[in-house]
């Protein structure tokens, strides 16, 4: 038998196949774009949540919400960006207390700075001015000059202000006239000296211009028996505070000397010697030796020396010999001090005091100053 097929059964128009196609496609990609519009909903928006929020925190907004609710990995980053942004949240925080205390700080610091400035040119100003009261206590060299043209004074306080000083002044009793001259070294220096020297200055004034004492011995035991009142006046305890004075009393008319000291002596350069005559006197502190006026008088040394036109005369406190320097460090000691007035005695005497202060000076370029310097020398017409 020969089947026999109709026409229209055996082959099927070609756009009905196509069209039976798209009718089968269609439904999968709709479903398919509606998937990948729920999986773009459910991954990537938190993906892109969570790029914002670090973008955020990269510009310091430490506050950003972050997408923390998910269990995923995303989840999970999330909240170790959450963890770490807390975290420097509170060092940010501690941070800035501590910047805070430190501005505090610094703000105090400021103000003290500017408190010790104030106090500190107020100081400047009390000692410079105290300054100009103890000059006005010290003589000038005119004064000395009037009498021994040939004379100088060496006065170098170690702090603006000290405790040593010098006196001179031409007295008249009766028909004589007389030149006193005294070197004093109080103890200590700066204020509490300055005040010291102050006192034996105006002492000395009143002791020789108002009591008319003319005998050292008896002006140095007074000026004891005056330190020790004025120190000793509220209190019983004993008070070692004083000074170290050598006082010469020269009479005009003979040339003939008289000389006492306590602790500070006297260098005399004989006129055509090239050796030098030390008068040594007690090592005892005025104001602060034992005994009454009189006790104190009898524990003290006179010295008569006659003088000759061109002597020269020197009193210093121990500030020179005792200053630290040189290559060694050590002190400049008595005899290199005495060794120096004999070898330069030769020359005009304001040469030689220049010699002394350049002398000194160099020794001591690398050393502060150790105490108060007071050397005057003088020569006799």
């Amino acid at each position: 038998l020969i089947l026999s097929v109709p026409k229209e059964r055996a082959y099927a128009p070609l756009s009905q196949i196509r069209n039976q196609i798209l009718w089968a496609v269609i439904p999968v990609i709709a479903i398919a774009i509606i998937l990948s519009l729920i999986a773009a909903n459910i991954f990537v928006k938190p993906i892109v949540k969570l790029s914002n929020a670090a973008e955020e925190l990269s510009k310091g907004n430490l506050d950003v919400e972050l997408p923390t609710g998910s269990k995923d990995e995303i989840g999970k980053l999330a909240k170790q960006m959450a963890s770490t942004s807390q975290s420097l949240i509170g060092q940010i925080e501690e941070q800035r207390q501590t910047n805070k205390q430190l501005i505090d700080q610094k703000t105090q610091i400021e103000m003290q700075k500017n408190q010790l400035v104030s106090v500190s040119s107020q100081i400047r100003d009390s000692i410079s001015y105290a300054e100009r009261i103890q000059r006005s206590t010290l003589p000038p060299i005119s004064t000395l000059r009037g009498v021994f043209p040939e004379s100088f004074v060496m006065y170098r306080p170690k702090d603006i202000i000290g405790g040593d000083f010098y006196w001179f002044e031409r007295v008249r009793r009766g028909n004589n006239e007389y030149m006193i001259v005294a070197c004093g070294d109080c103890t200590g220096h700066g204020v509490p000296g300055a005040i010291m020297s102050i006192m034996g200055s105006n002492q000395l004034t009143n002791i020789i211009y108002y009591q008319n004492y003319l005998d050292p011995k008896k002006i140095i035991s007074r000026l004891d028996k005056v330190i020790k009142f004025e120190l000793q006046r509220e209190t019983e305890e004993v008070n070692r505070d004083g000074m170290e004075i050598g006082i010469c009393v020269i009479d005009l008319d003979t040339l003939k000397m008289e000389f006492a000291g306590a602790g500070i002596p006297l260098r005399l350069m004989k006129h055509g010697s090239n050796e030098m005559i030390i008068y040594k006197t007690p090592r005892q502190m005025v104001g602060g030796i034992e005994g009454d006026e009189q006790q104190v008088f009898a524990q003290l040394t006179k010295e008569v020396i006659q003088l000759d036109v061109k002597d020269r005369i020197f009193l210093s406190s121990d500030g020179y010999q005792d200053q630290f320097g040189g290559e060694s460090d050590k002190k400049f000691m008595s005899k290199n001090f005495n060794k120096l007035i004999e070898e330069s005695s030769d020359k005009p005497i304001l040469e030689q005091q220049k010699i002394i202060e350049k002398t000194f000076s160099e020794w001591s370029k690398n050393t502060s100053q150790t105490d108060d310097v007071c050397v005057l020398g003088f020569e006799i017409k």
